[in-house]
């Protein structure tokens, strides 16, 4: 159970205190929410003056049972998806205290439920220490790849224009669930949730729009899509093919390069400044953070011809590309190792793996 996290704090009456403490033999099970429900932890020590909430059960093993075989069994079960299929007739599935107690998991005698738990423990221990090692690796190749991005766009010397003056910026259009006019089209958008850090991830949204706007609105080779607002503001990509028929939302920002402009470059530089932090100073301050079209026209970018801005963003592919691509090798390596930590649990608990 991961206690690192900042704790939240919320009143219990003294009896209420007592009655839902934490100790150490405990296991916890998150009880309900979309594609949590089911998660299981073993509590390692006691935690004085800690209670939980009404989504989660608390297990409390007697003299003969060990808490964390349950987690372990609980784990497995949620791995293979038995929690799923016992909450399948939920409208909104919960993994509810009565579904726990009735519950069933395999059965094994005292001394080797202790065994297992002890080889488990012993075994996913190592393993967990080998994903934090990798979540360090790629912790390590994402600095990298920033501080190159900074290195060749914001930070190096020289002058320094405006975005305003290099790509005309404007803000997509107010999601329109129905239609109005006989000649608006069911198109597709991409919205602020379709712009990943490592590019574009679409999904079949749509709204009404008219045959103007899907002009005003189209989206083209070169053109840099930031997010606007939410979570993921300063978000950038850089757009690699023409998107016919596509539009997108008003918290999406299209950044369209002039003729002196490289879009890949634009889209560096607005990485950069992201990575430097800039883009959260320029929305400090703000009740929801938003990068509004009018801050993001005002983003400083070195002052370059299109032919250098051309360089350095093909320097910058190849470099970034290295990077991805050891980032990539590292996930793959990661969710083998998950794979294999769940399949060892599985495995162990369900008896088709002994252990001395």
């Amino acid at each position: 159970m991961d206690l690192s996290v900042e704790p939240h704090e919320m009143w219990f009456a003294s009896n209420a205190a007592e009655q839902l403490d934490l100790r150490a033999g405990d296991t916890v099970v998150v009880e309900g929410g979309v594609g949590g429900y089911g998660r299981a932890a073993y509590v390692s020590r006691d935690l004085p003056g800690f209670g939980f909430q009404n989504s989660i059960i608390r297990l409390r093993a007697d003299s003969s049972a060990d808490g964390r075989y349950l987690a372990h069994a609980l784990v497995s079960a949620r791995n293979t998806r038995q929690i799923e299929m016992a909450c399948l007739n939920a409208a909104m599935p919960h993994f509810t205290a009565e579904k726990v107690a009735r519950f069933r998991i395999p059965f094994h005698e005292p001394a080797d439920r202790r065994r297992i738990a002890d080889f488990l423990d012993h075994e996913t221990r190592e393993i967990d220490a080998m994903l934090s090692r990798m979540d360090e690796l790629v912790a390590s190749l994402r600095e990298r790849k920033a501080d190159v991005i900074q290195r060749a766009t914001v930070n190096r010397d020289g002058v320094f224009t405006r975005l305003k003056f290099r790509a005309d910026v404007s803000l997509g259009k107010t999601v329109q669930g129905a239609r109005k006019r006989d000649d608006e089209s069911f198109v597709n958008y991409v919205r602020a949730a379709s712009i990943q850090h490592h590019g574009l991830e679409l999904d079949d949204q749509r709204m009404w729009m008219t045959d103007d706007e899907l002009v005003k609105y189209d989206l083209r080779t070169g053109d840099v899509l930031i997010v606007e607002g939410g979570a993921g503001y300063g978000r950038s990509v850089v757009l690699e093919a023409d998107m016919p028929g596509w539009g997108f939302q008003n918290h999406v920002i299209r950044v369209r390069p002039r003729r002196d402009a490289d879009g890949r470059f634009l889209n560096y530089c607005v990485k950069g400044h992201y990575a430097a932090g800039l883009i959260d100073v320029m929305v400090d301050g703000a009740t929801i953070p938003a990068l509004s079209s009018e801050k993001a026209r005002e983003l400083p970018i070195p002052d370059l011809d299109v032919e250098e801005q051309t360089e350095i963003a093909n320097h910058l592919d190849e470099a970034t590309a290295r990077v991805d691509a050891m980032l990539d090798k590292v996930a793959e390596l990661r969710a083998l190792l998950v794979e294999r930590r769940a399949a060892l649990i599985t495995d162990v608990v369900t008896g088709r793996k002994e252990v001395a």
